[in-house]
């Protein structure tokens, strides 16, 4: 086996800052909670090819408001684009990115539109910049099961984080205030 020598610095050799995550079509996920009322409480949800983990319910509650406002900009986007179908009893144990919420993300939204690859027809998508990930939202349908997905998860992290109550607040309801 070869090694290299052994490093001199204690940051790393390399950092990702920013990566692109793609979602359509309805996003399936797994959440579990870990240590629930304890300082070491956090959550983790899988879908889309990522592995999001939460350290707070204001980190949670803030990725549901972005998502929430990027709701406001969805009749320029389909409805639905059909994705390649799976076979049903296949388990997708794939992550391609994993993220550390430790705080809530700022964000902007961002409507985009392009000329498709054949140049016949334009392409309409919402870009969900989110701090370290720009979500490009390519269908109304990958948009709402994420809205659900993380009003989900909102909930479960009012239930376990000591910051709970303070972020119970819920950003896909018409009376919420943004903060």
């Amino acid at each position: 086996m070869t090694t290299s020598a052994k490093p001199n610095h204690l940051t790393p050799a390399a950092t990702i800052t920013h990566s692109i995550v793609t979602v359509k079509g309805q996003q399936h996920a797994e959440v579990s909670a870990h240590h629930a009322r304890t300082p070491d409480a956090r959550i983790s949800l899988a879908c889309a090819g990522i592995h999001m983990i939460f350290y707070s319910c204001h980190a949670v509650q803030g990725l549901l408001e972005a998502f929430t406002a990027a709701r406001t900009q969805m009749l320029g986007i389909p409805h639905h684009i059909p994705t390649l179908r799976r076979d049903p009893h296949e388990i997708e144990a794939r992550v391609a990115l994993s993220v550390e919420w430790t705080r809530r993300p700022t964000y902007a939204v961002v409507t985009q539109s392009a000329l498709n690859r054949f140049k016949t027809a334009n392409v309409n998508w919402i870009d969900l910049y989110t701090g370290p990930l720009t979500w490009q939202l390519r269908d109304q349908a990958g948009l709402l099961s994420m809205i659900e997905l993380l009003r989900r998860t909102h909930q479960t992290a009012i239930a376990i984080f000591a910051d709970g109550q303070q972020y119970d607040a819920d950003p896909t309801s018409c009376d919420y205030r943004i903060a």
